[in-house]
């Protein structure tokens, strides 16, 4: 699994570079410089050495051969298929290989061998990433809002590597919350402490992001693991409290209890117009990716489907939301708001955590450019989907009824590779 953690290190490497400060007398100033120089290119060695790893094994299962999973890929490869129509051709072709970097190296693990461990290893790898940018959020940045200063909306990340906005800083607590919560539902008394330290940690990291947006995919994320795990006496008890908390960041802090402003757009709608008059004069393939930074001055869409529609036109945009409605479609298909109860522990937790993600991401879509271009939400999203769609492929509800293996049973209880089947 090692080569796992490696290759999605890389893809991770890449977060909050920019090729466009490349200076190549950085790679000779010490180790470190060296490291921080060749940042924007690690998505695209971990792809190129996938790939070397897919030749290697002259084997492939075709794990993931259609379904949304497929059709996240297909996004990206239109969007570099017609980098030539973007202002600014070979970065809009950067951008694309950063995108498909993600869902690619994922691919190729999976289809080399034992998908289920592989998908949980980079799932872990995430949860530990998460937990990481919250605590240094909490014990930096954050503590001065806690102690009365006011929110900055701009946050330094750590050794150097730019700044976050409250958006960003909301969405690590928000997942990191969620990863919490899910763990809890099945989780012993020791580990039990740790994992209700990071959720209350979290959630106070949300408040005082004062981010929207995080506030809400989090109560989605929340209800779902409520529902999934039928936890309907923590509704009970958490949701006067926690009501109580995110009343204040939302209302209270971020707008001064101003009703009115608490639902306004913060300008997101005047650049939904400007994208939207934008991407007509390129209908049906749109600009290339990057596009919003390379023609909208600078500005970011803040709408995961406008922005597909800006970068592949309608094409494109259908492909990726039916890469976002599709992944929803099995998880109902296969019944999953109903099977995760009844899963054995290990399986639960991870369906449970998968499920909750995928909510919070989903509700941040109308509002957040999510997974539309290489970001932390689309490194979170690929090992969700490609967990789900597995899990219910080779987990099909009628196996019990048809006398087959018990539902809800995981490759990892089955101790092998599963044998090449359809995929949902």
């Amino acid at each position: 699994m090692v080569i796992s953690v490696v290759l999605w290190a890389l893809v991770w490497g890449g977060m909050y570079s920019d090729i466009s400060r490349f200076e190549a007398e950085s790679l000779v100033a010490g180790p470190l410089n060296f490291v921080f120089a060749l940042r924007p290119f690690m998505p695209l060695l971990a792809l190129t050495l996938s790939f070397v790893l897919l030749a290697r094994t002259r084997r492939v299962s075709l794990t993931l051969e259609r379904g949304p999973f497929l059709l996240l890929i297909l996004y990206g490869l239109l969007g570099g298929i017609f980098f030539s129509l973007s202002p600014e051709p070979f970065v809009s072709l950067y951008w694309a290989a950063l995108f498909l970097s993600p869902p690619l190296v994922v691919w190729t693990l999976v289809n080399v061998e034992d998908p289920d461990q592989r998908l949980r290893v980079l799932m872990n790898v995430n949860a530990a990433v998460v937990l990481i940018m919250v605590a240094f959020y909490i014990a930096g940045p954050l503590w001065p809002i806690l102690n009365g200063a006011p929110n900055p909306r701009l946050f330094k990340l750590p050794f150097g590597l730019g700044i976050q906005t409250a958006n960003g800083v909301g969405r690590f607590a928000g997942i990191a919350a969620l990863i919490a919560l899910s763990r809890l539902t099945r989780t012993r008394w020791a580990p039990g402490i740790f994992w209700m330290a990071a959720l209350a940690g979290s959630v106070a990291a949300i408040a005082l992001s004062e981010s929207r947006t995080s506030i809400l995919g989090f109560l989605a994320g929340a209800l779902l693991i409520i529902v999934l795990n039928r936890k309907f006496i923590w509704l009970l008890l958490g949701a006067p409290a926690l009501s109580f908390l995110l009343y204040k960041s939302w209302f209270v802090w971020r707008f001064r209890g101003s009703l009115e402003n608490a639902f306004l757009m913060s300008g997101r709608e005047v650049t939904w117009k400007k994208a939207l008059s934008l991407s007509l004069q390129f209908p049906i393939v749109g600009h290339g990716f990057h596009a919003d930074r390379l023609m909208l001055e600078g500005e970011h869409v803040h709408m995961a489907y406008l922005h597909s529609l800006i970068q592949t036109g309608v094409f494109g945009a259908a492909l990726f939301l039916g890469a976002v409605a599709g992944i929803w479609l099995v998880v109902a298909r296969h019944h999953l708001l109903r099977r995760t109860f009844a899963a054995p522990d290990a399986v639960s937790v991870r369906l449970t955590e998968s499920i909750a993600i995928l909510g919070f991401l989903s509700a941040r879509s109308f509002f957040e450019s999510t997974a539309a271009f290489y970001g932390v939400d689309l490194l979170l999203l690929v090992p969700v989907m490609a967990y789900l769609q597995i899990w219910c492929r080779d987990n099909p509800e009628d196996a019990a009824a048809g006398g087959g293996l018990p539902e809800a049973v995981s490759l990892e209880s089955r101790g092998r590779e599963p044998a090449p089947s359809a995929v949902p």
